[in-house]
């Protein structure tokens, strides 16, 4: 009965390879090379090829290979350039029987030819391929490919073609090489990112290749289709780097994999369903170095470098599939909720229909079963009608304004933008910046100065005219009788309604207090000149000692009625008693009819108050909104802020509101989102607008085009080059429709390069799909 077993080894293994019936494995490391018989309940260990040599460089072995054809023959690349032949059928202790030394750095791989047994073939650190062929008696490779990279890292014969091999190296390209050509490639494309580690090709499905990089994919590549832009058939997203890849035999759509890195375990992926492992061997305890198929599709040997080799059987793999949560739940910031859930599929054909009216259950295989695993995906908003993301940031940059206006009038139109757009909040976080930043000059203004020194010639004259009529109006108040009629003249008092309501009506009013109007205790010892208001003031002069000796505080309410106002007669004045003085003493004092103004009594009584230094509070909320994924926010307000000449308008400083490196970072990040939205215009101005130097002359680079030819491809850099092509002898600038020389604007598709008169391409493209030109290209104009 085959089961899971593994046997502890003194040293880490770097390889393993099967014999050609897979009842022997070799197992090779540094200074440690072992076969060991694959029994029913163990491993049983026959020949030790080490031989415990520390002092034997040519037994750190970085790959081992077992020849297909001749189960004699293994051959093993060593971390010093040297590719060593191990014969077992030779009597005694050595089994070596060639050593290879052409190779001046470390081998990657070695790999004898499926078909033919006398071809091995070797890929080096030093970027090169050699092939031997064993028949030779010197050491010397037949054949030399030069890969023109870094290093190459795997290298694998095409089982389905004798004469063609693949190699992948550690500048992320697959190439396809024939082995009766050595002067270059046959094939070459980009096929990951970084380095490419390993790759296999496919037992059963001609020209498909499955590559493993340190970009964490797998991919499956069609070879025969090739070209520049190759894309892969299949791509497998995994957790760390991978280190081998090996198709699982007898099973068309399956693969198996192990990491370089972070991940010990080794995974069996359906290329169907490639966001999950199908099945996952974690026996290991360190990353796992090699892995390799026993000719069945349900049984695996892998190493490790901890020490160990393990026999896996399929059955005892873990399921991953089985343990993934299969619902999802996630709220944006848009008060969108999306609910993801299991969709059960009912099979059709899960149940068979039998004569007699009988039905049969089928049984349905656990890889059906786990393809068949569907997902339904909701999406709940709350209300109707929602723009994407895409069309509320581009309307939103459309209808942003961060010059040509005051700060006010930007504040009020990027709100209503805001808010059209559905952004509530940040329609509330421009209110607030107004309010802040755009309020009235007068109510900042610090507490100095006399009544008329900010003001005009004309306010001074009326306060000197208003102080001159006290002693008339002291008289008045002294006649009037108890019942509150005035003893003036009728036309008297007519004219000093007059003048009242003028004075009201430009601002100002006349208004004398008594000392019982506050309390006598508050205005002891101080004349009501003194009254000083935030638009103005003092109302006396500003040269008189003060006593400074008592702290003044403003009462709860400024106007308390404490006496009844009698009916009949006109209450001009309310008289003032200032001690000190033997007469009753009426004095008058101008204040500014505004709602906004605020009574404050004597000059030194200054505002105690705390100013609050809002930038700290506004500086947060810049970085809020960039780090919650809203950049344009951010770059908007702070160009509102720091625009022209508005910078210090109301008091407002906002120098040294945000890094440098960090508002940088913001605005190449927002200026890249314009770009993909194709909105040119207003990122230029984005990059016209910014503070920084190394932002705003990004519109200086790269600012020259090369136009090239259509038909060649070649560019046209002289200066008779934009209507003759040196090589082909033609003019680029002709219409695909009707092959004339277009002068003027011309439209040409990027991908193939030919195009046209801008009405004659409209009318093409109208009445037929294809490049006007018969290139066979899908042109998008």
């Amino acid at each position: 009965m085959v089961r899971t077993m593994h046997v502890l080894q003194e040293s880490p293994a770097n390889a393993l390879d099967l014999s050609k019936d897979f009842s022997h494995v070799v197992v090779a490391g540094r200074n440690m090379m072992k076969i060991y018989s694959i029994e029913e309940e163990e491993f049983v260990e026959k020949i030790n090829l080490g031989g415990g040599k520390k002092g034997n460089y040519n037994l750190n072995c970085n790959d081992v290979v077992w020849s297909p054809i001749d189960d004699q023959l293994i051959a093993t690349g060593a971390t010093n350039g040297a590719v060593v032949l191990w014969n077992l059928g030779i009597t005694g202790k050595s089994k070596q029987e060639k050593v290879f030394e052409d190779h001046k750095r470390t081998i990657n791989k070695v790999n004898f030819h499926p078909t033919e047994a006398h071809n091995l073939i070797t890929g080096s650190q030093d970027g090169t391929l050699r092939l031997f062929d064993l028949r030779t008696d010197h050491s010397q490779p037949t054949l030399v490919f030069q890969s023109h990279a870094e290093s190459v890292r795997d290298v694998q014969f095409n089982p389905h073609q004798y004469w063609q091999f693949a190699a992948v190296s550690e500048n992320g390209q697959i190439q396809l090489w024939d082995m009766r050509r050595t002067d270059r490639c046959e094939k070459h494309w980009p096929a990951h990112s970084s380095l490419v580690f390993a790759c296999d090709w496919h037992p059963e499905q001609r020209n498909w290749l499955a590559t493993g990089g340190r970009d964490k994919t797998i991919k499956v590549w069609d070879t025969s289709k090739g070209g520049p832009r190759h894309e892969p058939e299949h791509t497998i997203y995994t957790i760390g780097s991978v280190g081998r890849v090996k198709w699982r035999p007898q099973r068309k759509d399956y693969l198996s994999s192990s990491s370089l890195v972070v991940d010990s375990a080794i995974h069996v992926w359906d290329i169907k369903r490639p966001f999950v492992p199908f099945a996952s061997f974690d026996n290991h305890k360190d990353v796992t170095t090699d892995i390799a198929w026993r000719g069945d599709p349900h049984i695996m040997i892998s190493t490790s470098k901890d020490g160990t080799l393990f026999h896996h059987v399929f059955t005892d793999a873990a399921r991953p599939g089985d343990k993934a949560n299969p619902v999802g739940l996630s709220m944006n910031s848009r008060g969108e909720i999306t609910h993801a859930s299991r969709h059960m599929v009912r099979a059709d054909n899960a149940i068979i229909p039998l004569l007699g009216n009988k039905m049969q259950r089928k049984n349905i295989p656990l890889t059906e079963l786990f393809r068949m695993c569907k997902s339904k995906l909701c999406l709940y908003s709350a209300s109707k009608g929602l723009l994407s993301e895409e069309d509320t940031i581009r309307g939103i940059a459309e209808g942003y304004r961060v010059v040509d206006g005051t700060l006010s009038e930007l504040c009020d139109i990027n709100a209503k933008v805001a808010m059209k757009m559905g952004r509530e909040q940040v329609s509330l976080t421009w209110t607030i910046l107004k309010t802040i930043y755009a309020c009235a000059k007068s109510e900042v203004c610090p507490i100095s100065g006399d009544l008329g020194a900010g003001q005009d010639e004309e306010a001074r004259g009326r306060v000197s005219r208003l102080r001159s009529q006290s002693g008339k109006q002291s008289n008045r108040q002294q006649s009037r009788n108890v019942s509150g009629n005035s003893s003036e003249s009728e036309s008297e008092s007519e004219n000093e309604n007059c003048r009242t309501l003028t004075d009201i009506a430009s601002g100002y009013t006349i208004a004398t207090i008594t000392g019982d109007f506050f309390g006598d205790a508050e205005l002891a010892g101080m004349g009501v000149e003194h009254l000083v208001s935030l638009e103005g003031g003092a109302g006396g002069a500003g040269g008189e000692a003060q006593d400074n000796s008592r702290d003044w505080i403003l009462p709860s309410e400024a106007f308390e009625q404490r006496q009844e106002i009698l009916e009949g007669g006109r209450e001009e004045d309310l008289v003032v008693g200032v001690e000190g003085e033997g007469d009753l003493a009426l004095q008058t004092v101008t204040v500014e009819d505004k709602t906004s103004a605020v009574v404050v009594w004597g000059i030194h009584a200054g505002d105690t108050r705390t100013t609050w230094n809002h930038l700290p509070d506004i500086s947060d909320t810049l970085v809020w909104f960039a780090e919650n994924g809203d950049v344009q926010t951010a770059v908007s307000m702070y160009l509102v802020l720091t625009g022209g000449t508005r910078g210090n308008e109301g008091g407002c400083q906002v120098k040294g509101l945000v890094a440098e490196t960090t508002l940088e970072h913001w605005f190449f990040s927002y200026i890249e989102l314009l770009q993909r939205l194709q909105l040119f215009t207003k990122a230029n101005e984005i990059l016209r607008l910014c503070p920084l130097s190394s932002v705003n002359t990004m519109n200086h680079e790269s600012t020259t085009v090369n136009s090239c030819c259509g038909s060649c491809g070649r560019n046209l850099v002289r200066k008779s080059g934009t209507w003759w092509c040196e090589r082909c002898r033609v003019s680029p600038a002709t219409c695909s429709v009707c092959h004339a020389v277009v002068r003027g604007l011309i439209v040409w598709c990027q991908g193939c390069g030919h195009g046209g008169h801008v009405h004659h391409v409209q009318e093409w493209i109208k009445k037929r799909p294809g490049c006007p030109a018969g290139c066979g290209h899908h042109c998008q104009f």
